[in-house]
């Protein structure tokens, strides 16, 4: 059915240019002449196109662009996958790392706290040191 439907397309638009040459052969003159011309134009411009074009370096050209962006573009895919893995990697060594730390946290915790008492008491008892007041013969011997 669509096979008859283009036939009979065809058929009307040959009977239609028929009709429009033999109506300007008849009138002497061109229908629709300006849009005409410029349409011969692009026309002539294309066919020359067409026929000084080196199509072998034409396909060649666009053919080796097309792989290069291929490969560009599955070389960022990758580069974004082993970011991703990076990241996730990085967020697993993390967790464990912190886990390690809290189980040697609570291991060392009453150590660390009880040198962190005697680091400040020796430096209590420095400041204490540096701060007493000084008898009266102590400062007049470190004045003359």
């Amino acid at each position: 059915m669509s096979l008859l439907i283009l036939i009979g397309l065809a058929s009307i638009l040959f009977g239609g240019f028929l009709l429009l040459t033999a109506f300007e052969a008849r009138a002497g003159s061109r229908l629709l002449e300006p849009v005409r011309r410029t349409l011969d134009r692009h026309i002539a411009r294309l066919g020359f196109i067409a026929t000084h074009i080196d199509w072998s370096a034409f396909i060649k050209h666009v053919v080796g662009t097309f792989v290069e962006r291929a490969a560009h573009d599955i070389a960022h895919a990758s580069l974004l996958f082993v970011r991703f893995v990076e990241r996730l990697l990085t967020r697993t060594v993390r967790s464990l790392r912190e886990r390690r730390v809290g189980i040697v946290a609570t291991q060392t915790e009453s150590r660390q706290r009880a040198t962190l008492r005697e680091t400040l008491q020796g430096f209590r008892k420095t400041l204490k040191k540096v701060h007493a007041p000084r008898s009266r013969k102590a400062k007049k011997d470190t004045e003359s």
